[in-house]
């Protein structure tokens, strides 16, 4: 169902119509007089296509969206209001002009007399025998008219006396028009899972954050993984198979229409290391960010994935070399290895798999980091398989 168009004034010319997109029009105040430009007087009051001449007039435009044939209703909110209309073929160059010098003829009209045991409705229906109704008592209803997809119309609603109150107007179209073909989003990302040792492919599990606002994509059972998204997406793609470390990768934003990501996965081993790069702390805190919780539940389901993996929980800081693991640094660096290592046993992780030391800065990738991002990667944590 298409939605209402509400609007608060509608104006009085051919030359200022509204273009209508919706199946409802509401019009709350429609127009007092005929605008800027009488486009219609001097007619007959017999005249069987034309209006005598405007008088409080609303101008519309709309393109039929299917092939059919269009009947519409136009509803006065109040029963008193004498509503009458003309329609208009649009396809035609200075149209306002043309109707104004009767170059161009209504296609449709109707001038009848308001019919109260209709509450005043008027419109076209299938049911209508007649093309034009003139002035007077008659039909409310002109003939239904073939229209093709596309198809420009003008419609003029006028009221003969003064409005009591606004109106509707409600078109039907058999068959409706088709729904809006989903658009899709312009950016492919192809992620490719294998085995780092082999080179062939695994299936595994992967969890995508930062393709939509506040969601994560997931999926599994694949080695080979096709998404589409808007483009500039700064990505986390999360993977995990069993019998292997997980991994953490970071994509960063792209304009390019394609972009392709290898993962490739470490079979489980003793000794074997994985950077936990997306663990925050908040300043010189042991506090996890909230945009940590992704690599901490990635963690947690190693370790339930592989139940009888043991781990060390390694924490770093980043601070000047030339106070090398001092006391401060070695007390900060193991309260977060120990917020680590507290979350895993809140979730039911046996302790005996786990342990946790604070290394200070006596590892930094980064000796003299020179900006920010290596100052992050320096203030790190690290998982250290100790057994499998």
């Amino acid at each position: 169902m298409l939605r209402a168009q509400e609007r608060a004034a509608d104006p009085g010319d051919c030359a200022g119509a509204i273009f209508i997109k919706d199946s409802v029009v509401v019009c709350d105040r429609p127009g007092r007089g005929f605008g800027n430009i009488l486009e219609i007087k001097e007619n007959p009051a017999t005249d069987l296509q034309w209006l005598e001449r405007e008088h409080h007039s609303t101008w519309y435009l709309f393109r039929a969206p299917v092939k059919t044939r269009l009947t519409f209703d136009i509803l006065p909110k109040d029963p008193q209001d004498d509503i009458d209309f003309l329609l208009f073929h649009g396809n035609v160059p200075d149209i306002c002009e043309k109707v104004r010098t009767k170059q161009l003829v209504p296609v449709r009209s109707n001038i009848s007399r308001n019919d109260p045991d209709l509450d005043a409705k008027c419109g076209l229906s299938k049911e209508a025998m007649d093309d034009f109704v003139r002035s007077g008592v008659g039909s409310s209803y002109s003939r239904a008219l073939p229209v093709e997809e596309g198809d420009l119309y003008y419609l003029l609603v006028d009221y003969q006396n003064r409005p009591y109150d606004g109106f509707t107007i409600r078109f039907h179209y058999d068959p409706p028009p088709p729904p809006p073909a989903a658009e899709e989003p312009p950016q492919s990302l192809l992620v490719d899972v294998v085995d780092a040792v082999t080179g062939k492919p695994l299936e595994a599990a992967l969890a995508v954050e930062g393709m939509y606002f506040d969601s994560v994509v997931q999926a599994n059972g694949q080695s080979r993984y096709a998404f589409r998204m808007d483009t500039y997406r700064k990505l986390r793609i999360s993977c995990l198979r069993k019998g292997y470390m997980f991994h953490a990768h970071q994509v960063k934003p792209s304009t390019e229409p394609e972009v392709r990501v290898t993962i490739k996965l470490e079979p489980i081993a003793t000794g074997a290391k994985v950077v936990l790069d997306d663990i925050r702390f908040v300043g010189n805190d042991s506090k996890v960010l909230r945009s940590s919780q992704g690599s901490l539940f990635l963690l947690l389901s190693f370790l339930e994935q592989n139940p009888t993996a043991r781990i060390e929980i390694e924490g770093h800081v980043n601070g000047p070399s030339f106070k090398k693991n001092s006391k401060e640094f070695i007390m900060l660096s193991e309260a977060r290895a120990r917020t680590v290592y507290d979350f895993l046993l809140i979730n039911d992780v046996d302790p005996l798999r786990v342990k946790y030391v604070g290394m200070g800065n006596a590892h930094m990738i980064y000796p003299d980091p020179q900006n920010k991002e290596q100052s992050e990667a320096n203030r790190r944590v690290e998982i250290l398989v100790t057994g499998t």
